[in-house]
């Protein structure tokens, strides 16, 4: 994880919704659910729960997003 993986995580944490998100970070929104399912792969867990409107962060991912 890098600073810029930091910066996704707040900012999806802060918006609750990618496509917010990715316009805040002014990168595309497939861009970054990518990014996002990379560092789940990456940590070997799930940081995201998608719903109808936006996401929920796992316990894991609360975790990331306060260290």
């Amino acid at each position: 994880m890098d600073e810029k993986d930091w910066l996704i995580l707040q900012t999806v944490y802060k918006e609750r919704n990618i496509t917010k998100a990715a316009e805040q970070l002014y990168i595309s929104q497939p861009s970054l659910t990518y990014r996002i399912q990379q560092l789940e792969q990456e940590l070997g867990v799930k940081i995201l729960s998608r719903r109808k409107r936006g996401v929920d962060f796992t316990q894991e991912g609360e975790y990331l997003v306060q260290y």
